[in-house]
């Protein structure tokens, strides 16, 4: 009986400790973009460009080819990006993107507008790339420094 029960206790404990076989388990898509917030550059500081290229560079970085356009979308919100379809693109005028996400911060008299656009070329519902792009307004400059 003792033997029994023994064999029995052995059995469950191995059990326990059992890898089970099958697939690789993958993160899923949200396991993989960083949970910190996203990094907008050092807009109060610096100029324009440099601002632009910190920004591209993290969103790049951020949000890898192959991951849900939802899930990037929702990261996005997250961190206070409106997010919607792209405007229907004008005739001849490239490869639009499937989703804009725009956020706009205004502070010391300068609007500082923060755009990603999330591209599908394939229609899989997968991003294919991103563009991250920055502006700043001030007083009466109108985008991109033109007039107002």
């Amino acid at each position: 009986m003792k033997r029994t029960l023994f064999a029995i206790g052995l059995a469950a404990a191995l059990a326990a400790c059992a890898t089970p076989i099958g697939g690789v388990s993958t993160p899923s898509d949200a396991a993989r973009i960083p949970s910190a917030p996203i990094d907008l550059g050092d807009w109060r500081n610096s100029d324009e460009a440099t601002t632009l290229t910190a920004f591209q560079q993290g969103v790049a970085a951020r949000y890898s080819a192959g991951l849900a356009i939802d899930t990037v979308a929702a990261d996005l919100r997250r961190n206070e990006f409106d997010c919607g379809p792209a405007p229907p693109p004008d005739a001849g005028r490239g490869d639009p993107p499937a989703r804009v996400c725009r956020r706009t911060v205004t502070n010391n008299g300068c609007t500082h507008t923060w755009q990603v656009h999330l591209f599908d070329e394939s229609n899989s519902g997968q991003l294919a790339r991103t563009r991250g792009l920055y502006d700043r307004s001030c007083g009466r400059d109108g985008l991109l420094g033109g007039p107002g």
